[in-house]
């Protein structure tokens, strides 16, 4: 026989058709806890989320070994009657939906009634649960064999106890896949560090081979959140957070934002939760990257802890079988929500910001944009965004600081008062009905130590006095090497980077005249033609009304081909087809685009940078002070275009620390 006949003979057999068998119950547990048991901090995530669907107000997770040998999870939630228990650990058995109207607005963590039965399948696993008007509990227990004992009488506090041992013990292959103890602690550790950072209603403790490893109360005050964020997060987040807050028919979005200048090299400080389950989103994570556009260094990441709440049947849980993923009715309007509150939140100008200095929370937000609490409703393609040519934008050279402006006028005899030198003459200066002008002659002469805010209420001074002689960023005192301005304000020095600082203000003016001014479409010379794949074609004939609202004229000359014949002015000189086609892919991805926006900031960044006032330039005090003003009303004020801080603030404490004063 040839070995051509032989080979062919040979697949034939492979080809035989097998018989069709329904698998036995415990191999299809088996493969189902593949897909939601991967790896001990699996196991761990269903144990927590259970617990807090049963209404527990204390948890308590012990593992050993990286939870490869031992997982317990104890609660104090309602516990499990004992003729439901066989059930709770059966596939498809579940308390939390009855109907299909239930599946489209879950409210519970959990819903699959999956759980149990898989991990069950892969480990040693034991079951205790009491109400709180039993007695006793009950446990069942079983060996990953599928068998289950009766369910026997057993001593146990109300609420449930499961324990997980020698976790896939009778699945070898998947056991060689995990990773060393250690790793596999510090994946568990991450998790019950994200479920503290979600339930703050819940104490927590968190035990690794006998040691405490985490150990939270739960929050009753403001007080008490604060100190649960610095022990999970760090003293340093809590310090450059601001505490946001946003709501709009049917959604809601609060937490905490890191300040611009608290930036991260990865992205291990971004903790964001949808109706208080832990979500790896992209489009809720580019959202927030979007929101901090503009005011980030190149390459670092923001952190953040933010939480959304969104009427459950308009969001999806059922997409993921570790229920990682969700999908919501209108992914567009959520980015666009989620996206401007964060915006509006980093962007408060320093003149309008009032912000809790125990809390970090933003006393007053910027109403422009937002109005009434509810963040900015228009997305891109529908708002007036901005519409302008190159040639039609201000010069920064024409008003470099604003003088044009009759405040700047006022500002500037403030400023010129504050200046007057202080007699060397003890108790006597220049500007003496000024209560600063002696709070600053006796801090000279080293008689008081308190701030200028504590001299002047122990002097009856009120608060308009006070804020009228101090603004924000204070006077300008002189500058440095033509480089850097130095003022004085309430709280001790402030160093200005000029032209970082000048830079963002003229972008920032820039971009409110874009956004005020109709988009000015330029007609091509010589008319593009674009060739496009299908997919392409249709997601342009969806979004083809957006692409007009943009500044775009664009007709179909081909099955596959498209004509473009006006685009808007200010990308006129740019590849404009590799524009469209990213616009393209925004669209079919998301729903909507900020491409053209982004593309558009890109240019007026670059034109507020060749128009801003240059190193050594020397300025005038007048000068110094309407920048200080200009500053103190701009956007994003505290970063330039190119995320460089612009101002950095010295207390006395610190500046006496300098030079060991008081020690």
């Amino acid at each position: 026989m040839s070995e051509q006949t032989q080979m062919s003979l040979g697949n034939s057999k492979a080809l035989q058709r097998t018989k069709i068998e329904v698998l036995p119950a415990n191999l299809a547990d088996q493969i189902a806890a593949g897909e939601v048991v991967e790896r001990p901090a699996s196991v761990v995530k269903e144990l927590l989320e259970n617990a807090i669907d049963s209404g527990a107000t204390e948890i308590l997770v012990e593992v050993e070994q990286g939870g490869i040998e031992l997982i317990k999870v104890t609660d104090n939630g309602s516990g499990i009657p004992k003729e439901e228990l066989v059930l709770a650990v059966s596939r498809h058995a579940t308390s939390k939906i009855k109907s299909r109207e239930d599946l489209t607005a879950v409210a519970t963590l959990g819903f699959r009634g999956e759980a149990l039965a898989s991990i069950s399948s892969v480990s040693r696993f034991s079951i205790v649960s009491r109400q709180q008007n039993e007695r006793a509990g009950w446990k069942l227990f079983s060996n990953g064999d599928g068998r289950w004992n009766e369910p026997e009488p057993s001593a146990a506090p109300a609420g449930t106890t499961v324990e997980v041992r020698e976790l896939f013990f009778n699945t070898p292959a998947r056991k060689k896949f995990l990773k060393t103890q250690r790793t596999e602690f510090m994946q568990i550790e991450q998790l019950v560090k994200r479920l503290m950072l979600s339930r703050s209603e819940l104490a927590i403790k968190l035990i690794h081979n006998g040691k405490v490893v985490r150990n939270v109360l739960p929050v009753i005050d403001t007080k008490t959140q604060l100190q649960r964020l610095t022990h999970l997060l760090g003293a340093e987040f809590v310090e450059h957070s601001l505490k946001i807050e946003f709501e709009g028919q049917d959604i809601k979005v609060f937490g905490w934002c890191g300040l611009p200048t608290f930036n991260r090299t990865h992205t291990d400080m971004q903790y964001l939760f949808v109706n208080g389950r832990m979500v790896r989103d992209r489009l809720l994570s580019y959202a927030v990257k979007q929101g901090y556009a503009d005011v980030l260094y190149g390459g670092r990441h923001p952190a953040y802890l933010l939480f959304i709440e969104v009427t459950p049947n308009l969001v999806d849980v059922n997409v993921h079988p570790a229920k990682h993923e969700v999908r919501f009715a209108n992914g567009r309007w959520v980015y666009d929500f989620l996206r401007r509150s964060v915006r509006d939140s980093v962007a408060t100008p320093l003149a309008k910001s009032k912000i809790d200095s125990e809390t970090g929370e933003i006393l007053e937000n910027i109403s422009d944009l937002v109005g009434s609490g509810h963040v900015g409703e228009n997305s891109v393609q529908n708002s007036p965004a901005g519409k302008l040519s190159e040639v039609s934008i201000t010069r920064a050279a024409e008003y470099p600081f604003g003088l044009q402006s009759n405040q700047s006028q006022v500002d500037f005899q403030k400023a010129l008062e504050f200046q007057q030198p202080i007699s060397s003459k003890s108790g006597d200066t220049l500007n003496s009905n000024s209560e600063l002008g002696k709070w600053v002659e006796s801090r000279r002469r080293g008689e008081v130590q308190e701030s200028p805010s504590d001299y002047l209420s122990q002097k009856d001074s009120n608060d308009e006095q006070l804020s009228a002689e101090f603004p924000k960023l204070g006077f300008a005192k002189a500058q440095i090497h033509g480089v850097f301005i130095l003022a004085e304000n309430q709280h001790g020095l402030v160093l200005v980077d000029m032209h970082a600082a000048h830079e963002r203000v003229t972008y920032e003016r820039f971009k409110q005249q874009w956004k005020t001014q109709k988009l000015i479409a330029q007609p091509l010379l010589v008319p593009i033609a674009m060739t496009l794949d299908v997919s392409e074609m249709l997601v342009w004939e969806a979004y083809q009304e957006q692409f007009e609202n943009l500044g775009f004229q664009m007709s179909q000359i081909g099955p596959e081909q498209l004509k473009v014949t006006e685009v808007p002015s200010l990308v006129a000189k740019k590849n404009v087809v590799d524009l469209i086609r990213e616009m393209l892919s925004d669209f079919s991805e998301m729903g909507g685009t900020t491409r053209l926006e982004d593309k558009i900031n890109h240019i007026l960044s670059t034109m507020a940078c060749h128009g801003s006032v240059r190193a050594n330039r020397q300025l005038t005090i007048d000068e110094m002070n309407a920048l200080l003003r200009d500053m103190e009303r701009t956007d994003r004020i505290d970063q330039c275009n190119h995320g460089r801080p612009t101002w950095v603030q010295l207390s006395m404490e610190q500046l006496d620390k300098l030079f060991m004063r008081g020690q």
